[in-house]
């Protein structure tokens, strides 16, 4: 007979301190919740500061002309790129969309801090910046709250998306303070390079976790496809060692005996005849 044991692999609710403490969460926490943090510094950074940035790329530009330009990257290259992210996102798979917008993120980050020219032409500069905000949006503006909401076991997912969540913030937090004094200190292009690398990382980290498309949230179980392993929160019965394992045979060797007649209280007189 087997018999179960209070173990985390049981659906049994995670405690916070085993949550933090078991590795496979610890990992698909540093996924989630880093690529989150690397994100959010780059693209908060990099949002609020677009005006001082368009500055250094045309000082003779009107508050009017910049505002247009940034009008203009959004409505021309984030918009397009969130809806392509919406109808596209299952069939592309979450992680491997995340993986796309963090890489064309960091080339054109990277790509504007190594030519310097490209930094001072109104033209190219918004047309590889407005790129990489496409692939914002189609890509890790979209995911990095999909995958936490996903990845984590059932019964510790919204504390592993919560955790995820606030750290993320945190980057953001930090990026809106420090972008602009890389900028001031660095220049552009060396933010730009800082940016870049941050979005390196995040492509690095997105690959310690599991694809969740095509996947029910219960086969994810905080687990990659294919590790037969159980995830913590994942149902499971542990056997007790020596104890015989049931086997289908066993039942259907056994026969149900009959059951003994009844009989029933007859007046004094008749026969007490059994009931079938």
């Amino acid at each position: 007979m087997a018999s179960s044991t209070p173990t985390a692999a049981q659906g049994t609710r995670l405690g916070l301190k085993q949550f933090l403490s078991d590795r496979r969460t610890l990992v698909l926490l540093l996924g989630t919740a880093g690529s989150w943090f690397l994100f959010d510094y780059a693209y908060y950074g990099n949002t609020l500061s677009l005006p001082t940035i368009l500055k250094e790329v045309d000082a003779t530009a009107s508050l009017e002309t910049k505002l247009l330009w940034t009008l203009g990257i959004f409505v021309v290259f984030a918009v397009p790129g969130y809806i392509a992210a919406v109808l596209t996102m299952d069939r592309i798979g979450h992680r491997r969309l995340q993986f796309i917008g963090f890489a064309v993120m960091a080339v054109a980050f990277l790509v504007l801090a190594a030519f310097e020219n490209l930094t001072t032409m109104v033209a190219p500069f918004l047309a590889i910046f407005g790129l990489s905000y496409f692939f914002v949006e189609f890509g890790p503006n979209m995911t990095t709250f999909v995958l936490p909401s996903e990845v984590f076991p059932v019964s510790m997912r919204t504390t592993g998306h919560g955790i995820a969540a606030g750290v993320g913030k945190l980057g953001a937090f930090v990026g809106v303070f420090l972008v602009p004094q890389l900028q001031k200190h660095y220049g552009l292009r060396g933010m730009l390079t800082i940016a870049g690398i941050a979005a390196v990382l995040g492509f690095a980290l997105t690959g310690v976790l599991p694809e969740p498309s095509g996947r029910t949230l219960e086969d994810m179980g905080g687990q990659p496809a294919g590790d037969p392993t159980p995830a913590p929160g994942a149902d499971a019965t542990v056997a007790t060692p020596g104890a015989p394992r049931p086997n289908a045979s066993h039942a259907a060797n056994r026969t149900s005996k009959p059951a003994p007649p009844r009989t029933v209280d007859r007046p004094v007189g008749e026969h007490a005849a059994p009931i079938a």
